[in-house]
């Protein structure tokens, strides 16, 4: 008689809360003013953001001048328009702005959070000022009206002088001292590819090492989080949570909207006033990073009146789940695989 040897297929299913958009979600680009590329991106991950596939809006760059100058201030100017190429003015106020612009360089060595701001016209504007030239990747978030949070990815080249690329490397230490406050970032698991996990934040004042209890709200949180992996594919604009508070499955936005939060795609802060949350030096990012690789992420603080980025640098391994070794099959026998379908 011939030995019979059966093989079990298992099905691993993985489900992960991200918040990161990504430049294969296959969205449309078209050429704007100032020879920079403007193009809708939305995460296939979060049903709070739109999609891809979502034309409903689209957004519409400019500059003035038409070119920007490394060392002079430049306006740049975003107008919202739906699909029938009407001006949407009136976008969602999201963290007590309209609009949030996060402007990185190329090799993630400058960092920009600014807020253009609504003009009569329906368009959005800034002022800002590059010291450098070179290329640049802007990321705008914004919500439409009774929508989904947007946001809208712009390459973007500035003439003058450009500074020596500086190299991203991964830091040894997750600790960082800025404008005399010294942050610790500690994961609340080991970091990989396409796990969920927690970043816990704690601030303290660099001089004398107490926890920093006069934190201030910045926008109505008590910090921000941008994360961006280096071939600025991946990105994240998070807001805090207490550290140690859970998750509600998929739920992004916690238990609790704030009146200015209309599944925006944020993840938002935890009651100040509940007595067991851990003391306001102590926050939390709930997140995962998609793919392996390096990742800068920059930890935003107010204190003093004085907005502060920390940044900090991560090497995301390759995820080490378990392979499961073939059996050694004896010589004869008859193979017949057992799928979950029966």
């Amino acid at each position: 008689m011939r030995k019979i040897f059966i093989l079990g297929t298992v099905l691993l299913v993985a489900t992960i809360a991200v918040f990161f958009t990504a430049c294969t979600n296959g969205a449309n680009s078209q050429r704007v003013d100032n020879a920079n590329v403007a193009n809708t991106v939305a995460s296939e991950t979060n049903s709070a953001i739109a999609t891809a596939s979502d034309s409903t809006f689209k957004v519409d760059f400019k500059t003035e001048p038409g070119q920007i100058q490394a060392g002079a201030s430049a306006t740049l100017v975003f107008t919202v328009k739906h699909s029938k190429n009407a001006v949407v003015k009136d976008l969602q106020v999201v963290h007590e702005k309209p609009m949030h612009l996060l402007i990185v360089s190329k090799d993630l060595a400058e960092f920009y959070h600014i807020h253009p701001e609504p003009s009569a016209d329906g368009s959005y504007r800034v002022q800002h000022t590059f010291p450098n030239g070179g290329d640049f990747k802007f990321y705008a978030d914004f919500t439409p009206p009774n929508a989904r949070q947007v946001v809208e990815r712009i390459d973007v080249k500035v003439s003058g002088t450009e500074r020596a690329k500086v190299a991203l490397v991964a830091d040894k230490k997750l600790e960082k001292s800025v404008d005399g406050l010294k942050v610790t970032m500690k994961p609340s698991a080991k970091i990989e590819a396409g796990q969920e996990l927690n970043l816990d934040f704690a601030a303290f004042d660099a001089a004398t090492g107490k926890p920093a209890t006069d934190l201030q709200n910045y926008l109505g949180e008590l910090a921000h989080f941008v994360i961006i992996s280096e071939d600025l594919v991946d990105f994240v604009h998070a807001h805090p949570m207490a550290k140690g508070e859970k998750m509600d499955g998929m739920k992004m936005d916690g238990d609790k909207k704030e009146k200015d939060h209309n599944a925006d795609g944020h993840s938002h802060g935890a009651d100040s006033k509940d007595p067991k949350k851990p003391s306001a030096y102590e926050v939390s990012a709930h997140t995962a990073f998609p793919r392996a690789g390096l990742y800068k992420l920059w930890a935003q603080f107010q204190r003093g009146g004085k907005v502060i980025s920390v940044p900090f640098i991560v090497n995301v391994p390759a995820s080490a789940a378990k392979v499961v070794k073939p059996a050694n099959i004896p010589a004869g026998a008859t193979k017949i695989t057992v799928s979950s379908n029966g």
